[in-house]
C-alpha cells in the first residue's frame, strides 16, 4: 500500500466525508444502483448520502515524479449535509429490493425509501419483522417469530413458510439463492427456498448470533454466544468448533475465494484459512494479519476484490490490513466512538463506517492507494 503524506489533516479527514448525526449507527448500505447510502441508527432513522463526492480524493491526489511519494490535498468546501429520515422510534432492519434505493423492515410494515429520501409502503408484513435478508435477486427475506416470506424484487409475496423455526436471531441468504439458514437460541436451521422446503437441515451449535455464507456456498460460518465461532461444511454436514475468543464474535467476513474467513472478537484481526480444513485438520490455520494490541476488534469487512481486510477497532480505530501481512494502513486513530459498522461498496473504492457515538463516513480510496 502506498504512503500518503499529509502536513495539516489526518488520512480519515482527507480521503472521507463524515458526519455527526446523534444516534449510533447500526448498519450501513449501499443503493445497489451507486447513486448513494443509507446509514441505519439506532433511534429509528435513516441517514442517506450520496455517494458522488464533490472533491473526491483522486482529484487532489499529486504523485512526486522522483520519488513516486503521493500527497493529498485538503478539501476546500465544508461537506454537505446528510439527508436524514424518521422512520419510527425502534431500530431498523436495512436491506434492498429491487435495482436502486433501500428497504427497511419497520415494525410490521415494510418501507421503501429512494436514495433521495423518499419514503413508501412497499407491503404491511402483518407482524413485526425480526430481520431481514438480501436474496441475490433482488428480492428480501423478512423474518417474523417463526415465520419466514420472500418478498420479490417488486414488492410481491413470492412464497411463505410458517413455523420455519423459533424467532431468528440471524439469517443469510445462499449465493445462488436457493437456500437459506437462520440462527437460533438452540443453533443453525438450513431451508430451501419455496412454499414445501426440502426436509430441514439442523444443527445444535448454541445461540448463533451472526451468520455468513462463503461466497461459494460450501461453508457456513456462525458467531456462537460466549463460546466463539462454528463453521459447518452443507455437502457432508462437517462442523468445526474454533473457541477462546476473548469476546463475542460480532462481524464474520469471507474472501472472495472463500479461502479466508475474518473474524472481530479479538485484540488483533483473526484471519482463518478454511482451506486448510480438506487437509484433514480439525481447526484452520491462523494467518496473521495485522498487529496485535490491547484494544478489541468490533467489526471487519473483507475487500471485495483484494486480499485487503478493513477492521475497526473498541476504541474508534480503523485500518486497512492486507491478509498475511502485519502491516496496518492507519485511516483513523482512536477517538469518536467505537467503530461497529463496516460496509464497502461493490467496486472496493468506498468504505461506509459507522460508530457507536454517532458518527458515519464514507471513506473514498484513490485507485492507485493499495498495489
Amino acid at each position: 500500500m502506498d504512503m500518503i503524506e499529509a502536513e495539516t489533516a489526518t488520512l480519515y479527514e482527507l480521503l472521507g466525508r463524515h458526519w455527526t448525526i446523534g444516534a449510533p449507527v447500526i448498519d450501513a448500505m449501499f443503493d445497489p444502483a451507486g447513486d448513494g447510502i443509507a446509514f441505519a441508527l439506532a433511534d429509528g432513522g435513516l441517514a442517506i448520502a450520496p455517494l458522488k463526492d464533490p472533491e473526491p480524493p483522486q482529484d487532489r491526489c499529486r504523485v512526486a515524479l522522483d520519488e513516486g511519494r503521493m500527497t493529498i490535498s485538503p478539501r476546500r468546501k465544508p461537506v454537505p449535509p446528510l439527508m436524514q429520515v424518521t422512520i419510527g422510534d425502534a431500530p431498523l432492519q436495512l436491506g434492498s429490493l429491487g435495482t436502486s434505493g433501500f428497504v427497511a423492515g419497520e415494525g410490521d410494515r415494510l418501507l421503501e425509501v429512494s436514495a433521495s429520501g423518499v419514503t413508501r409502503v412497499a407491503a404491511n408484513h402483518g407482524a413485526a419483522i425480526d430481520l431481514l435478508a438480501a436474496v441475490p435477486d433482488g428480492g428480501v427475506l423478512a423474518a417474523s417469530d417463526g415465520t419466514v416470506i420472500f418478498y420479490r424484487a417488486d414488492g410481491d409475496v413470492g412464497w411463505l413458510q410458517q413455523r420455519a423455526g423459533g424467532r431468528a436471531s440471524a439469517m443469510t441468504v445462499s449465493p445462488d439463492g436457493r437456500r437459506f439458514a437462520m440462527g437460533t437460541a438452540g443453533g443453525l436451521l438450513v431451508r430451501a427456498f419455496g412454499a414445501r422446503p426440502d426436509p430441514v437441515a439442523s444443527y445444535v451449535l448454541g445461540s448463533v448470533s451472526a451468520l455468513s455464507w462463503s461466497p461459494d456456498g460450501s461453508w457456513l460460518a456462525a458467531s456462537i454466544a460466549e463460546t466463539g465461532i462454528a463453521l459447518v461444511r452443507l455437502a457432508d454436514s462437517r462442523t468445526v468448533r474454533i473457541a477462546n475468543y476473548p469476546a463475542d464474535v460480532t462481524s464474520l467476513s469471507w474472501s472472495a475465494d472463500s479461502r479466508i474467513l475474518l473474524t472481530s472478537g479479538a485484540h488483533r484481526i483473526v484471519a482463518w484459512d478454511v482451506s486448510s480444513l480438506d487437509a484433514g485438520s480439525e481447526r484452520p490455520t491462523s494467518v496473521v494479519t495485522g498487529h496485535a494490541g490491547f484494544v478489541l476488534v468490533e467489526t471487519v469487512a473483507m475487500h471485495p476484490e483484494r486480499p485487503l481486510v478493513a477492521a475497526g477497532y473498541d476504541d474508534g480505530r480503523l485500518v486497512v490490513a492486507k491478509i498475511g501481512q502485519g502491516d496496518e494502513l492507519i485511516v483513523k486513530s482512536p477517538g469518536r466512538g467505537a467503530v461497529q459498522v463496516l460496509r464497502w461498496s461493490r467496486d472496493g473504492q468506498h468504505l461506509a463506517v459507522g460508530t457507536r457515538d454517532g458518527e458515519a463516513a464514507i471513506v473514498t480510496f484513490p485507485p492507485h492507494i493499495f498495489k
